[in-house]
C-alpha cells in the first residue's frame, strides 16, 4: 500500500504540472486576442484625444518638440512635417505619417495624466494579464480542490479495501484453526493444509498496513507471530500425547488464536489511538546531566 500511496503523490504532482503548463499555455496564446482589441482602442483614443480642438495646440508643440514637424510653419490649423510632404492638415498628417502622429499623440497623452486615453493604452496592454494573473489563485485553488478530493477518495479507498481483507482473512482463519484443532483432538495427523492456507491469506494484508507507526509494528509483529504456522505435535519428549493432552494444547492453541485475532481487530480502529500509542512509544528526550 504504501508504494501505491507514494504512485499516487507521484501522478498528483505530475498532474500539477501538466495543470500549470496548461495555464502557463493558455495566458500565453490568450495575450494576442486581449492585444488586438487594445491597439485598435488605443489608436482610436489618439485620433479623439490629440485632434480635439482643446489640444491641437499642444500636438503640434509636443511634435515640434520632437522634431516631427516644422517650427514656424504652422499656418490657419496647417503643418509641415520634416519628413518627405509638404503642408497638410493635421488629420491628414495623422493619416499620411501614423507613426509620428502617435509618437507625438502618446507623448502628449503621458503627459496629461488627467487623459483618459493614457488609462485606456495602459489597461489595453496589461488588461489581459493582469486578468490571467488575478485568475491563478482561483484556477489554483479549484485544482487543488479537485486534486486534493481525488487523493482522499483514492486513500479512503484502499483503506476500506484493507479492512475488508483483514476481516475476511482474520474469520477465515479462524474457522480454518477450529476445524483443525477439532481434528487434532480426535487424531494426531490431523490435515493442517487449510489453516496453513488460511495463515498465508492473513499475513498478506497484514504486512499491507501502513502507519501511524504503531499501528504498522503491531501488524507485523501479528504476522510473524500468528498461530499454526505448523502442525500441532502427536508427540512431546518421546512420548505420544494422547486424547487428553491434545485437547489441552489445542486449548490453549485456541486461546491464542483467539487473543491474536482481537488484536487484528483492533488495527481497524480509528487512526487517533494509533497516533496515540505511536507517540507514547517515543522515546523520552535525554535530560541534559542525566548520565552524570
Amino acid at each position: 500500500m504504501g508504494h501505491d500511496l507514494r504512485a499516487t503523490g507521484t501522478a498528483v504532482t505530475v498532474g500539477a504540472l501538466v495543470l500549470f503548463g496548461v495555464l502557463v499555455w493558455w495566458g500565453v496564446t490568450a495575450a494576442p486576442a486581449f492585444a488586438a482589441p487594445g491597439a485598435s482602442g488605443e489608436r482610436d483614443a489618439q485620433l479623439v484625444y490629440c485632434l480635439d480642438t482643446a489640444h491641437r495646440g499642444d500636438l503640434v508643440t509636443a511634435a515640434v518638440r520632437l522634431g516631427l514637424l516644422k517650427a514656424g510653419a504652422t499656418a490657419q490649423d496647417t503643418v509641415v512635417p520634416t519628413a518627405a510632404g509638404g503642408r497638410m492638415t493635421l488629420e491628414k498628417w495623422a493619416e499620411h505619417s501614423q507613426d509620428d502622429f502617435g509618437r507625438a499623440c502618446s507623448a502628449l497623452m503621458s503627459a496629461d495624466s488627467d487623459s483618459p486615453g493614457a488609462a485606456a493604452g495602459g489597461s489595453a496592454e496589461d488588461g489581459w494579464f493582469m486578468t490571467f494573473l488575478k485568475s491563478l489563485p482561483l484556477l489554483g485553488a479549484g485544482a487543488l480542490l479537485t486534486l486534493g478530493g481525488q487523493f482522499s477518495e483514492r486513500v479512503s479507498a484502499e483503506r476500506r479495501q484493507l479492512t475488508q481483507h483483514l476481516d475476511s482473512g482474520a474469520a477465515a482463519f479462524r474457522a480454518a484453526a477450529r476445524e483443525y484443532l477439532a481434528d487434532y483432538e480426535r487424531r494426531p495427523d490431523a490435515d493442517h493444509t487449510a489453516v496453513l492456507a488460511a495463515r498465508d491469506a492473513l499475513i498478506g494484508p497484514l504486512l499491507q498496513v501502513s502507519g501511524p507507526g504503531a499501528r504498522r509494528d503491531t501488524a507485523r509483529q501479528l504476522a510473524g507471530e500468528l498461530p499454526l504456522a505448523r502442525p500441532l505435535p502427536s508427540a512431546r519428549d518421546g512420548a505420544f500425547l494422547g486424547l487428553g493432552a491434545r485437547a489441552q494444547e489445542a486449548q490453549g492453541v485456541r486461546q491464542s488464536v483467539e487473543r491474536q485475532l482481537r488484536t487484528v481487530s483492533d488495527l481497524n480502529g480509528r487512526a487517533l489511538y494509533w497516533r496515540w500509542r505511536t507517540l507514547r512509544a517515543r522515546p523520552a528526550p535525554a535530560t541534559p546531566g542525566a548520565s552524570a
